[in-house]
């Protein structure tokens, strides 16, 4: 087929302001430019940079929200970012940033919070009513985790994030989504023999939650996922988990307990944290720390730390490995540190150290964390109704507590008052891919 042929446009006049105006002294005699000499050289072209050195500067940048500004520039630059190799190695470099919590909804990151577009480009972006799951309306979040949130079964009367905070006497349905895909996998019951082998131990509750991805299973598109069952007995803690790869459920054991431990333990509410390659649970009442090591699946127990008021402890990596617990008080924040010996038990004191608090007058609750954020609830002591029995309610304000530097960064205020909830973590759709 030849080509269509091409008109050229047009050259334009030039407006009369353009052109100079002689000067009156000008050489009378002087000839004008001749129009047929060739126009003056124009500057060179500037070379272009390759794309793998912009793929690795892009790759320096530090949030999400410059990639997207970086690919908006230009075709070229979009072209790049979008590019699979690229998502690959920016989530293998970078984590997730926090852009919101679940609990019977998603509430985004709120501005002026850093991770506020990303969590506005999710919201339009995913589906975090999660209609796609079969009878949307009977299950209730328990974790979530990569992206992906492990839901279970709960007749509709419950409501959707009421169940996170009840106990579970029996092995219950599961299911693992991700709303951004709109996929979902069934997990299949637990298999009669396992499930056997702890019932008749006097099954006191089923804790499931998802285990973290490795770095390597992160660079892959629909990476494999693990779920994690911690069952609570009246005489043993034991340890269950299902495979996405196997697509089987395998028993790991059981630790044996004291009744009064075990009884004490399910009467407690547990805040289970992850940290140092281990699941942890916080039992301040009893002041233990009850730790499962996520490689050899062996619990152990700790003692907190003794003569501490207001436990509104949180744990986090201490560095030289060491566990850390965070206390958040009114006025300071303690932090308590103890060195882990090979079965989780502390091989010395805790030694302690405190700074002042960067948000004082606050009333705190822990409603939620990961192994680099606490997710806290908290009432300002200056509001002039705290504590009186106004029908006013206070604003609740909801802030992402950044473990390593201790900051505190704003997400979310409202007049709902939660008790739990889970931190979710995510990209915006641009880096993001299929978590199953």
């Amino acid at each position: 087929m030849s080509s269509p042929s091409l008109t050229p446009a047009p050259t334009p006049t030039p407006p009369i302001s353009a052109a100079p105006l002689p000067h009156p002294e000008a050489d009378a005699t002087s000839s004008p430019p001749n129009a047929d000499s060739p126009p003056p050289p124009s500057e060179a072209p500037q070379a272009s940079l390759p794309d793998d050195l912009l793929e690795d500067i892009f790759l320096r940048l530090p949030t999400a929200a410059d990639i997207a500004r970086a690919s908006a520039a230009c075709a070229s630059f979009r072209g790049i970012t979008k590019a699979l190799p690229f998502r690959r190695r920016f989530r293998a470099l970078h984590k997730p940033p926090v852009v919101g919590f679940i609990r019977e909804d998603f509430y985004p990151a709120q501005p002026p919070h850093a991770s506020a577009p990303a969590a506005r480009a999710l919201a339009q972006g995913a589906d975090f009513a999660f209609s796609f799951l079969p009878d949307a309306a009977c299950w209730s979040p328990r974790d979530a985790r990569d992206g992906r949130v492990l839901f279970s079964a709960v007749p509709s009367s419950e409501g959707r994030g009421n169940f996170a905070d009840a106990t579970s006497p029996t092995f219950v349905d599961l299911v693992v989504a991700d709303p951004l895909s709109r996929r979902y996998v069934l997990i299949p019951p637990v298999p009669e023999d396992l499930a056997a082998s702890v019932e008749e131990c006097g099954m006191l509750d089923f804790e499931p939650f998802l285990g973290p991805a490795s770095t390597d299973d992160l660079r892959e598109e629909e990476s494999p996922f693990r779920v994690i069952g911690k069952v609570l007995c009246a005489t043993k803690v034991a340890v269950i988990s299902f495979s996405s790869l196997t697509g089987e459920w395998r028993s790991h054991g059981s630790s044996e307990l004291s009744d009064d431990f075990a009884l004490d333990a399910f009467y407690e509410r547990q805040r289970r944290h992850y940290v140092h390659g281990c699941f942890c649970w916080l039992l301040e009442w009893m002041e233990k720390l009850l730790i499962l090591d996520e490689n050899g699946m062996e619990f152990s127990i700790m003692d907190l730390p003794p003569d501490t008021n207001e436990r509104r402890f949180t744990i986090l990596e201490a560095g030289q490995g060491r566990i850390g617990l965070l206390n958040i008080g009114r006025n300071t924040l303690d932090s308590y540190y103890k060195t882990l010996g090979n079965k989780g038990d502390g091989t010395q004191e805790w030694q302690h150290d405190s700074v002042d608090h960067p948000l004082p007058d606050y009333h705190w609750r822990i409603i939620g964390s990961d192994e680099d954020y606490v997710l806290l609830r908290g009432i300002s002591l200056d509001w002039p109704l705290f504590g009186s029995y106004s029908s006013e309610s206070p604003d609740i304000e909801y802030f992402a507590l950044e473990l390593k530097e201790l900051r505190f960064d704003r997400m979310y205020v409202s007049k709902h008052k939660m008790l739990h909830a889970h931190l979710y973590r995510g990209f915006p759709p641009l880096l993001s891919a299929p978590s199953i």
